[in-house]
Formats: C-alpha cells, sequence, structure tokens
C-alpha cells in the first residue's frame, strides 16, 4: 500500500475526511487504520512501502503515541491533522517533519487536494 490514512476516532472531520478521499482517490489505493496498533502493524512490515500518509491526532496522547513510530516513518510524507495549534503539540509534531500540518477545525478539502497531490507525485516514482 502506497499510502495510508490513520484515524482513530469517529467524529465529524473523520466521516468528511473519508468520504471526500473516496471520491478523489481510486479504491483500493489507501490502506485505513482505526487503530494505533493496526497502524503500527502495517508500518512495521518487513516490506512495507508506505510512501505517503495522512494521520489524525485527535488529542495530545495521540500525537505521542504517533511519535513513538518516529523510526517507521522517516521515509514517508506525512500530512499531520492536529487537535491544536498549541506551541508543545507543534514541536512535537514537528520532530517527524510533515510535508503539511493543520488542525481538526481546517477545512478538509485542502488536506484531501494536497493527499491526493502528494499521492500522485510519489506513486509515479
Amino acid at each position: 500500500m502506497a499510502s495510508i490514512l490513520y484515524i482513530p476516532a469517529v467524529n465529524g472531520l473523520e466521516q468528511r475526511f473519508h468520504a471526500l478521499l473516496e471520491m478523489m482517490i481510486p479504491h483500493g489505493r489507501c490502506g485505513i487504520y482505526r487503530s494505533f496498533e493496526e497502524l503500527s502493524r502495517a508500518l512495521r512490515k518487513p516490506c512495507s512501502n508506505v510512501k505517503v500518509a495522512v494521520l489524525i491526532a485527535p488529542d495530545r496522547e495521540e500525537i505521542t503515541r504517533i511519535l513513538s513510530l518516529g523510526d517507521w516513518l522517516c521515509d514517508v510524507r506525512i500530512i499531520l491533522i492536529l487537535a491544536d495549534d498549541d506551541k508543545e503539540t507543534m514541536v512535537k509534531a514537528h520532530t517527524l517533519r510533515p510535508r503539511y500540518v493543520t488542525c481538526m477545525d481546517c477545512d478538509v478539502i485542502d488536506v484531501v487536494t494536497v493527499f491526493k497531490r502528494m499521492v500522485g507525485l510519489y506513486d509515479s516514482m
């Protein structure tokens, strides 16, 4: 799977994002993970070819869990959706060197558009 989407919680943003993603990205080209354990297993596979990931962290605890996967995310182009733009959260988030960072109150169409462009760019390489 060349691209993944990590949606740990169910609320309005995740549902809207998932619906837009299904319309814009062909089915089967994106792995969707709803638990940290699923995400962790997918990234730790020996032949993992993940190139682009959208990671949603609805709270500070979740960003800490995502940070624990840093070694498996070092070659992945990351889009992060954070709970807030608190300075401490942003500093932590930037240790993953994300290509795009936004907050939960963002316009999801922007994130989906960036994701689609990144998938198109990195899938062709």
